[in-house]
């Protein structure tokens, strides 16, 4: 599970600003050292997003962002999976082109791989997984990067 702590700069009606807490990899497992932008903020480390239903929350609050391993992996597939299933797809495709069109074999097997992949791309390019915010924090250290001024 990817986690992140944060603390909440202001509430506004359901609309949240929150302050990322933390190193971007604290606890995760997931090997992208930092890279990744399951918790994509703005450059001072802010983000925005609605309140989740029946939780109070209140200004300076500290909580959690979580994404669950099976929210992880369906987003990798969309992310990673359906690319190479384009490629491969494509590459066949422009391949049986050629062969059935007795010329060209290898242009049309690298444009349907290009294709492919284009279009299995642009086609999984929905949002990033939305995180959930918990109540529970575990303990952090009290000093000037985690205060609670916004």
């Amino acid at each position: 599970m990817a986690e992140r702590d944060v603390v909440v700069c202001d509430s506004q009606g359901d609309q949240l600003r929150l302050r990322l807490l933390g190193s971007a990899c604290e606890g995760c497992a997931g090997g992208c050292a930092g890279r990744c932008s399951l918790f994509a903020a703005s450059p001072d480390g802010e983000l925005v997003m609605t309140a989740p239903p029946g939780l109070e929350i209140a200004v300076g609050q500290r909580l959690r962002l979580c994404l669950d391993d099976a929210t992880l992996r369906r987003a990798a597939w969309r992310g990673y999976g359906l690319a190479w299933l384009g490629l491969l797809l494509g590459a066949g495709a422009g391949f049986a082109i050629g062969q059935a069109w007795g010329r060209h074999v290898d242009v049309l097997t690298l444009v349907g791989l290009a294709s492919g992949t284009f279009a299995a791309v642009v086609g999984s390019q929905q949002r990033l997984p939305e995180p959930h915010l918990t109540p529970g924090c575990r303990h952090l250290p009290l000093d000037s990067s985690t205060s609670d001024s916004p």
